[in-house]
């Protein structure tokens, strides 16, 4: 009925905090290729925790 009553896995949560890191990564490639190259390590280091835990749930 209401999304705000749901609860939310571990998995979806970090689902969302990986494309929003790849969503920040890529509008700073284009200024800060430094900064952009940190938030893919980070983003990386999520999705790979993803796909040990089987989430086949991901959008790449």
């Amino acid at each position: 009925m209401f999304k705000i009553f749901e609860t939310r896995t571990k998995e979806e949560c970090m689902c969302d905090k990986y494309k929003q890191l790849m969503h920040r990564a890529y509008k700073v490639a284009l200024t800060d290729k430094e900064e952009s190259d940190r938030l893919n390590a980070k983003a990386r280091k999520i999705l790979n925790e993803l796909q040990r835990m089987e989430y086949d749930k991901i959008d790449h």
